[in-house]
């Protein structure tokens, strides 16, 4: 049976790529049964896998016979004359002073700790099991969680491996007895204080029982699963990300139309995308917020709602424009000049550039591209926001900006901070919307300017 266990961890080892000759392995030692386990399993086959080893050690201070905890791992590593490294915190007055659980506290100790003793070429190596997969999959579950969050425990993160993902509890328990590895019982495992406690005491037990005795081994395979297509939509998110979305310095700008054309699951995958690039975590964002991204788009040009982390997500015409920072509502006027020029004021990218007559013909003019007789401007071209008495030609004589807005349906509280190409003091393009029909190119124009606002690629 043994034997069989280290076949088993040896191909899990070598199909995740966990493990390089030369590796430094920092093995996280609690005292208990996994993990002297996972010493033991070390210090026997070290040599098959050429590593070396160190034992880390959290006196977490929660427990009395922590000390003891502590004494059996320092005295192992010295029977195997592997370097041991203790550090000691007090978790509860950590969760107490941080208001978190001790559970969050205690793996961020943990973590800490092993991160702390990593060398270039080493490794952090923990003793989750198949069985903790589980556990872990099932809070998931009862939380709420996508199918990222069903692939569970991942057997690889960076510099920490989990070897002994893929044997469960009771074989474990099986080596332990074969090979008669000391541990300690830590009595807060059979205490239902904790929801893993909870879920390890009394659903599983009930559900091996009751429904499927083998249950633990089906949930680690299907996680292998569920990561698998995660992988693969991930990949594919990104290569849509590609198309729809342009990432600015404060902002990103994501093409409503083309977002439609996607299957609803691919657009929150692609807000999701957004955020986690905007905000570096999605943390504290959840699905209820994607419904209401996803509602924006139906609504009018200009709506804007306000997410956590001091997202603003606006929808401006066919744009959805994700920022950190509030679109100003305050005037500004930005000088224009040829070239690709970055507003942030307005949360775009202009881009102006002199066409022959001909090129006109060549390309489609829309709500974003507009060409326009360039030697009609005689103030210098500017980007702004509406002013008192703004007009604009329209062909059948001169429109006030504000009866524009009203004609068009665009809101009160966007008016303000809308977008505007002017020649000095009259309006040439509301972007999005009208064009002045006197800039309009004709048989006597000799140069023509493109104007388009786009997305930087």
């Amino acid at each position: 049976m043994a034997e069989q266990i280290h076949k088993k961890i040896k191909r899990f080892i070598e199909k995740n790529q966990l493990i390089e000759q030369g590796n430094e392995l920092i093995l996280g030692v609690s005292g208990g049964m996994d993990s002297m386990m996972l010493l033991h399993y070390f210090y026997t086959y070290k040599e098959v896998y050429q590593v070396s080893l160190k034992v880390a050690h959290i006196h977490h201070g929660i427990r009395e016979s922590a000390d003891l905890d502590a004494a059996l791992v320092e005295e192992t590593c010295r029977a195997y004359h592997i370097p041991f490294y203790r550090h000691n915190c007090n978790i509860k007055a950590l969760a107490k002073q941080k208001k978190c659980s001790e559970e969050e506290i205690g793996r961020e100790e943990r973590y800490n700790f092993f991160i702390s003793l990593l060398n270039p070429g080493a490794k952090i190596v923990t003793a989750h099991n198949m069985n903790d997969q589980a556990e872990t999959m099932m809070m998931r579950f009862f939380r709420g969680t996508d199918i990222k969050g069903l692939g569970g425990i991942l057997p690889k993160r960076g510099q920490i491996i989990r070897p002994l993902l893929d044997v469960t509890r009771k074989e474990i328990e099986s080596y332990c007895k074969v090979h008669q590895v000391p541990f300690r019982h830590d009595e807060t495992n059979f205490m239902p204080i904790y929801t893993r406690n909870k879920i390890r005491l009394e659903c599983t037990p009930y559900i091996e029982s009751a429904i499927n005795p083998s249950f633990i081994k089906v949930l680690g395979e299907h996680s292998q699963l569920y990561r698998e297509e995660e992988d693969f939509l991930e990949g594919y998110t990104k290569s849509l990300f590609e198309l729809v979305a342009s990432q600015q310095e404060t902002a990103i700008v994501l093409d409503e139309k083309l977002l439609k054309s996607y299957h609803p699951y691919m657009q929150k995958r692609l807000f999701f995308m957004a955020i986690e690039k905007l905000t570096g975590s999605l943390k504290d964002f959840s699905s209820k917020h994607l419904e209401s991204a996803l509602a924006l788009m139906e609504g009018q040009s200009g709506k804007e709602i306000h997410l956590p982390k001091q997202v603003t997500l606006r929808k401006i015409y066919d744009q959805l424009i994700l920022t950190k920072e509030k679109l100003s509502s305050l005037s500004y006027a930005i000088p224009l000049s040829l070239g690709t020029q970055e507003i942030k004021e307005a949360g775009l990218v202009l881009s102006l550039k002199l066409v022959s007559k001909e090129a006109i013909h060549q390309k489609s003019e829309n709500l974003y591209t507009k060409y326009i007789d360039y030697g009609r401007i005689k103030n210098g071209l500017q980007i702004r926001t509406r002013q008192p008495e703004d007009y604009i030609s329209l062909g059948a004589g001169t429109k006030k900006l504000k009866k524009l807005f009203i004609d068009e349906k665009i809101s009160k509280d966007v008016r303000d901070s809308l977008p505007l190409i002017a020649d000095g003091d009259e309006i040439i393009w509301v972007i999005g919307s009208r064009l002045n029909t006197d800039y309009y190119v004709t048989q006597e124009t000799t140069k023509v300017l493109e104007i388009q606002m786009m997305n930087e690629r």
